[in-house]
């Protein structure tokens, strides 16, 4: 099989485009035709080393994959032919393999069933983000009729957030630059503010949120807390602008009933909320965030797009890719590692 392999930490011209062996399915598993895969943040942190303590130094990348089974056991949940999407436990830990590649395998309770109303590109883009909106919303204990506070709502992880707590009934405000406030309001976003004209501590100091999903950190966690019911809950995502000294003593005061409770997580891969991603498409209350699907003879127009920061989110596919276009393809990833989804198409 064909896949993007490194094997030492460096920049994007590290990942090389090889044949590989399959990987061999194990009982529970199923191995899996990757259709669709999606580039996070994670990925190209994993790929210059800077989480070396759960990165293997020759790894496939990648975790988000939306594919066809190719085989299955015979009491599977999941049988030959399915089409299915979830997010690999290998992405990140110690595993050499990944999901940048035409087949992976994976436990059949990991995956759901994408919806008929879902292509494989849609179903790829969202099982990392949606997992992680889920897990820091279900830890932020956010209740139908709550106030939440969602930062970077146009982002990948943001925009997944807001849909999510809308769907379980919040209330759901959310930041985002100017240019994005009408996709968050379409996302479901009650209200949105312009993190650039406007602080948060000052637009609801009279009313207060019951939970907060911080992306940011930094001055923006300061400013949630100021804005934050005392009883609260804010959920982080990992960042590198999270202090971990002022994280520690949240966590403490928290733990004690002095101040709200602090929360912070990795993102786990998870059936039931894999269901829950699928029972949220099939509705029609979560789409995923996609300007447009482009060929792989279109990289360098993409490239440029992104390094103008023109699109949100990029979903790229990519329906063949020959010697001749290896080059290309280093230049394209090499770029859009920093877009909050990127998709390979392997059909």
């Amino acid at each position: 099989m064909k896949a993007v392999v490194y094997k030492s930490f460096g920049p994007p011209d590290v990942l090389k485009l090889v044949n590989h062996p399959l990987p061999q399915r194990s009982a529970g598993e199923v191995l899996v035709r990757i259709r669709s895969t999606s580039v996070n943040p994670v990925d190209y942190k994993i790929r210059r080393g800077s989480i070396p303590v759960i990165s293997k130094k020759e790894k496939i990348l990648g975790g988000d994959l939306a594919g066809v089974i190719e085989s299955a056991d015979a009491d599977s949940q999941m049988t030959k032919g399915d089409r299915v999407f979830g997010l690999s436990p290998d992405f990140t830990f110690t595993s050499k393999w990944g999901t940048y590649a035409e087949y992976a395998t994976i436990k059949s309770n990991l995956l759901a069933r994408i919806p008929d109303n879902t292509s494989f590109d849609e179903a790829a883009s969202l099982p990392l983000v949606c997992l992680t909106a889920m897990q820091a919303l279900e830890s932020a204990q956010v209740k139908p009729g709550q106030r939440v506070l969602i930062h970077g709502g146009s982002g990948g992880v943001g925009s997944a957030a807001v849909q999510i707590a809308k769907a379980w009934g919040a209330h759901v405000t959310s930041t985002c630059s100017s240019k994005n406030m009408q996709l968050v309001k379409e996302l479901g976003a009650d209200e949105v503010i312009d993190y650039r004209e406007q602080s948060v501590d000052q637009a609801f100091k009279d009313n207060p949120f019951d939970a907060v999903v911080d992306q940011i950190g930094g001055a923006t966690t300061t400013q949630s807390l100021a804005v934050l019911k005392k009883n609260g809950h804010i959920s982080f995502v990992l960042n590198e602008n999270l202090n971990y000294a002022k994280l520690t003593a949240g966590l403490a005061l928290g733990t004690l009933g002095l101040g709200p409770k602090y929360h912070l997580g990795f993102v786990k891969a998870d059936g039931r909320m894999m269901q829950e991603v699928a029972r949220l498409l099939s509705t029609g209350k979560l789409k995923a965030v996609i300007a447009k699907i482009f060929p792989l003879e279109e990289a360098a127009y993409v490239t440029c797009l992104l390094s103008a920061s023109v699109l949100q989110c990029l979903h790229a596919c990519i329906d063949r890719v020959t010697c001749q276009e290896q080059k290309l393809l280093w230049l394209f990833l090499a770029v859009i590692a920093k877009a909050p989804c990127f998709c390979y198409c392997s059909c």
